[in-house]
């Protein structure tokens, strides 16, 4: 009888603490590793690791699965993109986005709120999504039942508190004022979130991200003090983390209130995004010195993109421009109603007067609380990457600039009456827009305080692939730019930000942990192009970008993918904070 279930021989292995490469060994049982070194003993099966790195697992500290896994083997239990990308363990309910507590009545607009804020085809979630629950502790049990094929850790996501103890329309109204009773029913309900197994709360101040019908959120509204509140709730239970997604606060609240959330909590809070905008090309360097000054009291972490932004995109299904008041009220409705309020030439000055000198999508505001200003667009950069009308043949390829000046037109009238003879199926590609100065970018990622992450994976299905980062950063970053040693990009990949959100079970390689574990050839690992797959549950389609050079991710032990290709194991476990050692 074999000694081990599997036995990885020969490989380099890099443990995610950062000790020295070193040539040897892992064998599992029962989903454990079980010994490290030079082993000799039998295994049902012998994976031969040679000239192959062998590390812990990637955690993926930002996505929006939460759709995806509710549907189980009928959707998406891999979490691809981040599955396909050597990652075993995600954190969903970032934001302040998702699906529990919500009653049955409500299903249909929490959905609708997805749709907008995070780009989910509506027709997906309602052919794909479970909805066996309505409480944040069922919605947990729900997911661990229905078959994982990668590990998850949820935040409680606080605009369904808000909606479930407030009513939909008070939740998000700026002037209702929250009475002591709701208080503590909001209390009570994180409470029960995090005696769940929640990993701590998320929130949004970000106003690209808008309710179903393009109005406020019920984050935007909910007051400084109320989110003090559950801060102080977290406190008592000492675990997990706070997620922030920054932007302009109603409240007028700036970086300084992230810090005021940390040290009222006693927990690391994780905000979104640190970038480099060309259009506010110093506000990284203010937010790095920020971070520093904050994180001598309390640990305030910003999450960094490792690569620059890419879209393709068509306004038929794009919901990028909700900071954006001219262009958020055009963009609702049908897509009919849309199609006519973007032909409208009445509405042009003020998208033109929005576009030209548009509020900060990321990072949000600066560390003294100014709002900062980003052109949306580059119209040199912004090509027309594919036409519905053959009649149009002929602008495939172009910049949006060059065809605004062969027809005499503003590039906004250009782009949009393209778009609006097409049905708003004209596909655009807009080429970098931030993260496109690699010297910034690399001073980011290499910051001490930086985690690496906001991958957004389930969210924006038809036009952004930032799953994909684990593998850019290997390969780009450290493999052909060598800015920091294998060692330490695996520490960032996994223990750092199993640290900043609270897990405490797995990230790193040793006897008696959990068997996540990625085995890989740097050499050949590289991103696929981008491609469009029809594969969700209602048969709609979603851009996706592959990997090579993965051999093998093991999640608890079991192989969920070989050479790219899916085993169909359901080995992952929806994580629960209560089971990890307080940090």
């Amino acid at each position: 009888m074999a000694e081990y279930d599997l036995l990885i021989k020969n490989g380099t292995i890099i443990d995610g603490l950062q000790v020295p490469r070193y040539r040897g060994d892992i064998a599992i049982r029962d989903g454990r590793i079980v010994a490290m070194g030079n082993i000799q003993d039998t295994a049902t099966r012998v994976l031969d690791a040679t000239g192959l790195i062998v590390a812990p697992g990637f955690m993926d500290i930002h996505t929006h699965y939460d759709a995806a896994l509710s549907g189980g083997t009928a959707w998406d239990p891999y979490a691809t993109l981040s599955g396909w990308h050597g990652v075993t363990t995600v954190a969903i309910g970032n934001c302040g986005f998702g699906f529990a507590p919500v009653r049955p009545e409500d299903r249909d607009r929490a959905m609708r709120r997805m749709e907008r804020t995070e780009s989910i085809p509506l027709s997906c979630m309602q052919a794909g999504m479970r909805w066996d629950w309505e409480t944040f502790p069922e919605y947990l049990d729900s997911l661990d039942r229905g078959g994982l094929g990668i590990n998850a850790a949820s935040l409680v996501p606080y605009s369904p508190l808000r909606a479930w103890v407030l009513g939909n329309d008070a939740a998000r109204d700026p002037d209702y004022k929250t009475t002591p009773d709701q208080i503590a029913e909001l209390k009570h309900l994180l409470r029960e979130g995090l005696q769940a197994g929640g990993f701590g709360f998320s929130a949004s101040f970000s106003m690209a991200n808008r309710d179903y019908d393009g109005g406020y959120l019920p984050t935007h509204v909910a007051p400084r003090e109320e989110f003090l509140e559950m801060a102080s709730v977290m406190r008592e239970f000492n675990r997990g983390s706070i997620e922030w997604t920054m932007g302009h606060a109603l409240q007028g609240l700036g970086m300084d209130f992230l810090l005021e959330l940390a040290k009222t909590s006693g927990r690391p809070v994780n905000w979104n995004a640190i970038i480099h905008d060309p259009s506010s090309p110093n506000t990284w360097r203010e937010q790095l010195a920020w971070t520093e000054r904050a994180n001598r009291e309390a640990p305030v972490l910003p999450v960094n993109i490792c690569m620059p932004i890419e879209f393709e995109f068509t306004l038929e299904t794009m919901g990028l421009f909700d900071q954006l008041p001219a262009w958020n009220e055009a963009t609702v409705g049908t897509l009919e109603e849309r199609r006519m309020k973007l032909a409208d030439p009445g509405r042009r000055a003020a998208l033109k007067a929005d576009m030209e000198k548009a509020p900060t999508v990321m990072p949000g505001e600066h560390p003294d609380g100014e709002q900062g200003q980003l052109r949306m667009f580059r119209w040199d950069e912004t090509f027309i990457d594919d036409v519905h009308l053959e009649k149009n043949a002929h602008l495939k390829g172009r910049t949006v600039a060059e065809m605004a000046q062969e027809q005499g037109k503003h590039p906004i009238d250009a782009l949009l009456d393209l778009s609006v003879e097409e049905e708003l199926k004209t596909e655009f590609a807009m080429q970098g827009f931030i993260n496109n100065d690699e010297e910034a970018l690399s001073t980011i990622l290499k910051h001490p305080l930086c985690l690496v992450g906001a991958s957004d994976g389930g969210a924006h299905t038809k036009f952004l692939t930032l799953g994909r980062y684990p593998t850019h950063f290997l390969t780009h970053w450290v493999r052909d730019k060598q800015i920091m040693s294998l060692e330490e990009a695996h520490w960032r990949l996994s223990t750092m930000v199993g640290w900043a959100i609270g897990i405490r079970d797995r990230g790193w390689l040793r006897e008696g942990m959990p068997a996540d574990i990625v085995v890989y050839d740097l050499e050949k690992l590289a991103v696929r192009p981008m491609e469009t797959i029809k594969d969700l549950p209602d048969g709609d389609w979603r851009r996706v970008q592959k990997a090579d050079g993965y051999r093998y991710s093991i999640i608890n032990g079991q192989i969920t993918f070989e050479d790219g290709q899916c085993s169909g194991a359901l080995p992952g476990k929806m994580l629960r904070s209560y089971d990890m050692v307080a940090g």
